[in-house]
């Protein structure tokens, strides 16, 4: 019976607790490592990083552009909308910079990330698995962690928090077209309500929320593609299992800190 076999077939309260201790075994380990590389003067990993932020990284500028932009449209046209009920839509910059930079800049980058990148994950370490590749480098005494998992945690806590910063600026650029050509507002005016809003203790809390979706997007990635069943069918399966775990732990990060900024507001202001 195989790793991913034992923890399907097992009862559910097992299941959980086999798949906690899992990705704490992942987390941690592939933090150690990554500590590792960092002091380390071996290439053999910080090359693999390399590779892997051009893979997970570069490739996702113009979908991260793209959708920034769109997205910086449609939050100018629905805070716009809301505020012209008060005649307040001027002070719409206000609201899409701080909204930007707290909140849309690393959800955005986050969920197009899990899209593109976790199932990506998933399926190279769950079809490694299937071809019994993992078991050869455990075999010649290799940890699976730090030549597959470490490479890739190092190049998202590079790319999603880069990614973060390009889409807040790119959100901006877009609140800025929507009030500049449609909603017929002066630029320096908006670009005066936009300073206004942004602090740059915005800018740390939407870089701190990228760190940890990518440590999220790693670990439940990374974990789902060691512990699936060893056939080829089900590559799949746990290819679709690791974007709606990577979700969810997004959101459910992004919620408890919300919360805590809403409930303690001196973190807030």
């Amino acid at each position: 019976m195989t790793s991913g076999t034992a923890v399907l077939d097992a009862p559910p309260r097992q299941r959980s607790n086999a798949r906690i201790v899992s990705r704490a075994r992942v987390l941690f380990g592939s933090i150690y490592w990554l500590v590792w590389i960092i002091f380390s003067r071996r290439a053999v990993v910080t090359t693999g990083i390399a590779r892997e932020l051009e893979s997970l990284g570069t490739g996702s500028l113009r979908l991260v552009g793209l959708s920034s932009i769109l997205v910086g449209l449609i939050t100018t046209f629905q805070v716009a909308y809301q505020l012209s009920k008060y005649g307040a839509e001027v002070v719409s910059g206000q609201a899409v910079g701080w909204f930007a930079w707290r909140e849309l800049g690393p959800i955005v980058v986050a969920v197009l990330v899990v899209s593109r990148s976790a199932s990506a994950i998933t399926g190279e370490l769950a079809a490694m698995s299937a071809n019994a590749e993992i078991d050869a480098l455990r075999a010649m005494g290799l940890d699976p962690i730090k030549y597959l998992i470490t490479p890739k945690l190092g190049a998202l806590l590079i790319a999603i928090p880069g990614l973060t910063i390009l889409a807040d600026g790119l959100i901006a650029l877009g609140g800025w077209i929507g009030s500049t050509f449609f909603l017929r507002f002066n630029t320096l005016l908006y670009l005066e309500e936009l300073r206004s809003a942004v602090a740059m203790r915005d800018f740390y809390i939407g870089i701190a929320k990228s760190v940890v979706f990518a440590l999220i997007i790693t670990v439940e990635a990374a974990d789902e593609g060691l512990n699936a069943d060893r056939r080829v069918g089900s590559i799949g399966a746990a290819a679709s299992r690791s974007v709606v775990y990577c979700l969810l732990g997004v959101l459910a990060a992004d919620t408890f800190v919300n919360a805590i900024f809403y409930f303690i507001p001196n973190l807030v202001y």
